[in-house]
């Protein structure tokens, strides 16, 4: 219908061909926003290497796409992937994406965090992180000692601190990016159509604890997404840190790519007063 013509149609009531009249027409839409900076530049730098933007894929759907089962994306799972600078996250159900959202925060505020409560550079916080993160205590953490460079001191000045240190830095910002998480799966309107499940991918769900973490904060099943298996990809591209990079080949061959409606509102209460209340709803 063009625009015109839909103006028209709310406001004086629009009749089909079989004579039935209406007067409001509605949809339910899901809108992934960016910046428009940000997509100039990707496409200035790709047209300079002779490419063009084919598409553009929300990067928490395309590691949904590489990270889910079929039967978690039919019936309701959640995917948060733990990137760099953001943690991003989707929900899936009834076979496609539901709902978007993004967190400023990610993995490289934890190596942030690091690097300023150790007094140690970046890059050597980053190695701490990755060979001795975690989130959760053991009784040997306090006698475990790592060496810490110091800032500015010389290459010989190497301080010796226990673990249980590296995790009590860690373990404050992991949770943040869970109770935010929380918050937005809570204000998202979804209720539980997204399911009970959570897949957790991306490089810093790989930090010891985790998962444990953010099944007690978030109160749902959690499992650790790694892409699913493709032929012809290498074993270097299947941690958890290539979930969306695998997931935009998904997305190539033609999946994610057909949407279908979707009732949201199928869980309706059934007893006499429920249809009461829900004849109600829909006439007010």
């Amino acid at each position: 219908m063009p625009a015109a013509e839909f103006l028209h149609g709310r406001n004086a009531g629009v009749t089909d061909p079989r004579g039935l009249f209406c007067e409001t027409l509605t949809a339910q839409l899901h809108v992934v926003d960016a910046g428009n900076t940000a997509l100039r530049s990707l496409a200035a730098c790709l047209s300079r290497c002779e490419l063009d933007i084919a598409a553009l894929v929300s990067a928490p759907m395309a590691s949904g796409l590489s990270t889910l089962v079929g039967d978690e994306r039919e019936l309701g799972a959640t995917v948060i992937d733990m990137g760099g600078g953001t943690t991003s996250m989707a929900v899936f159900a009834e076979g496609q994406l539901l709902h978007t959202a993004q967190l400023p925060a990610g993995g490289v505020h934890v190596t942030g965090d690091i690097a300023r409560g150790l007094s140690t550079s970046i890059a050597h916080a980053e190695r701490l992180k990755a060979l001795y993160g975690s989130v959760h205590r053991s009784p040997d953490d306090d006698r475990e000692l790592l060496p810490v460079p110091q800032v500015g001191e010389d290459e010989h000045q190497i301080a010796k601190i226990p673990r249980s240190m590296l995790i009590s830095v860690i373990r404050p910002r992991l949770e943040e990016i869970f109770e935010l998480v929380r918050d937005r799966l809570e204000t998202s309107g979804l209720g539980r159509a997204g399911g009970n499940r959570v897949v957790l991918t991306g490089g810093a769900s790989q930090l010891g604890g985790v998962r444990e973490m953010a099944a007690q904060m978030l109160e749902r099943n959690v499992r650790l997404g790694k892409p699913n298996a493709m032929i012809g990809l290498p074993d270097a591209a299947t941690a958890a840190n290539f979930a969306t990079l695998a997931g935009l080949l998904h997305f190539a061959t033609g999946d994610g790519q057909t949407m279908h409606d979707i009732d949201l509102d199928s869980e309706r209460t059934t007893g006499w007063f429920g249809r009461f209340v829900n004849f109600i709803k829909e006439r007010v």
